[in-house]
């Protein structure tokens, strides 16, 4: 009996961003799933890390109404050096592979080199095009996601990059149709001195619905909020309130062939920070995805990770 050849893959790429940065985005549940093992026709439903060397990983991405899983355990976890991984797709081989991510600082960015070893010839050309392609998946997710900034102690601000002119990103945050497809519905004359409502229901931002976990069961069939607008400068600039006392602003800016929105939440009360940082960060990922035509995440996974993770940052 014949033992198969296996081949062994290299790719390498350089991001104008920190290894830490970089290197983060394999790990965190909320970002990895926007970019890791996701297909351009896939919905990734389910993302379970336990990052630790002996934790496993599952990756679950719902493909033409088929459920793929992509699975693995973790060898190596060196920060920000080095990463490294089982790997396999039981739907269409058996064989678990082996992946190394190694990581160097270059300037005020970093090199990446992913080597995939195990891989049988028939796979091969498909999993170094996989590859190519999810590499430049977290490119782009490094690169137009900046984390929150803390402006002041009641002040946060979000940064984004999105795909196309401002008089679309514009369209998005004034449409009733357009806006429930991130954030929440609800007819706004755009004009200072309007007022409207706003209807939340977190979970008809997916495909594939996920119920709020117990700590925000309220939220399970929608909440209505009451808002209006304070100036209003279309495609660039949009003022509401938010709640009793919290103001948000909406800014536009065209830049080389994109449009960059900046969003400042101000005069938020201490114990809303994270939660308020947790919703604007899982909605702008939302509509991002929008954007982009790829279909997002469930919400309320993706809104629990970073709620964790700002709980734990809160200062930052």
């Amino acid at each position: 009996m014949t033992t198969p050849t296996v081949r062994t893959l290299h790719l390498r790429r350089h991001f104008d961003a920190s290894a830490e940065r970089v290197f983060d985005a394999w790990l965190d549940p909320a970002t990895a799933g926007r970019w890791l093992f996701s297909a351009p026709n896939g919905e990734m439903i389910n993302v379970d890390i336990d990052a630790r060397p002996g934790g496993r990983f599952r990756f679950v991405d719902r493909r033409d109404g088929e459920d793929v899983d992509h699975v693995g355990q973790y060898l190596e976890i060196d920060r920000p050096r080095r990463l490294v991984f089982t790997f396999g797709v039981p739907k269409y081989a058996d064989a678990t592979t082996r992946v190394s991510i190694d990581i160097v600082p270059a300037g005020t960015g970093c090199n990446l080199t992913l080597v995939h070893e195990e891989v049988l010839p028939e796979w091969a050309d498909a999993t170094a095009r996989g590859w190519t392609d999810i590499l430049g998946q977290l490119e782009s997710n490094v690169l137009v996601q900046p984390p929150r900034q803390r402006l002041a102690p009641d002040t946060i601000r979000f940064e984004r990059r999105l795909p196309g002119t401002a008089e679309r990103v514009w369209s998005y945050l004034v449409d009733s149709d357009k806006r429930s497809q991130w954030l929440a519905s609800g007819a706004m004359e755009p004009r200072a001195g309007s007022e409207f409502q706003m209807h939340f229901l977190h979970s008809s931002l997916s495909h594939t619905p996920v119920p709020p976990p117990e700590r925000f069961k309220a939220y399970g069939d929608g909440a209505t909020t009451r808002h209006r607008v304070l100036a209003c400068e279309p495609p660039h600039k949009l003022v509401i309130t938010w709640g009793d006392r919290s103001e948000v602003t909406f800014e536009l800016t065209a830049i080389h062939g994109q449009t960059q929105l900046t969003v400042t939440h101000r005069k938020l009360v201490p114990e809303d920070i994270a939660i308020t940082s947790s919703g604007w960060h899982t909605h702008l990922d939302t509509l991002m995805d929008r954007l982009d035509g790829h279909l997002p995440q469930p919400y309320w996974p993706v809104f629990s990770h970073l709620l964790t993770h700002y709980e734990q940052h809160s200062s930052d």
